[in-house]
């Protein structure tokens, strides 16, 4: 029986192929960006098997912190997304920190002014 050997250079060849737009398939990170071998064989290079990751990805993947469902959809997701970082939650975040900010001050100047009515009444009864 012959065992397989590593062969990172086709490995790379085929993750360009398959999955073109760079960076870690979960935060974009390109610097130190590794390729991982999701059944952990560093001889399988099917493309269903590789992924971009940034190597603390990489690592929490290989420790177990991420489930291989989730990080095959979110592979996907990145490639659909063609490699742009998107943040929906996010999107509004400067206005809604403003707005959150009023609305306690508001809050702050009511209970100022609470506090002082109830003083005022102790000391006039």
């Amino acid at each position: 029986m012959t065992e397989k050997k590593r062969n990172q250079s086709e490995a790379r060849r085929v993750a360009k192929l398959a999955y073109p737009y760079p960076g870690c398939c979960l935060c974009g990170q390109t610097v130190g960006e590794e390729l991982a071998h999701l059944d952990h064989e560093a001889s399988n290079n099917d493309p269903d098997n590789l992924a971009w990751l940034c190597n603390h990805h990489h690592w929490m993947y290989d420790v177990g912190l991420f489930s291989l469902t989730a990080l095959k959809l979110q592979r996907a997701h990145w490639q659909e997304l063609k490699g742009k970082r998107t943040n929906a939650f996010m999107k509004d975040a400067g206005k809604k920190a403003a707005a959150t900010r009023a609305a306690n001050a508001v809050a702050k100047l009511r209970s100022e002014a609470a506090h002082k009515a109830v003083a005022t009444r102790r000391a006039n009864a």
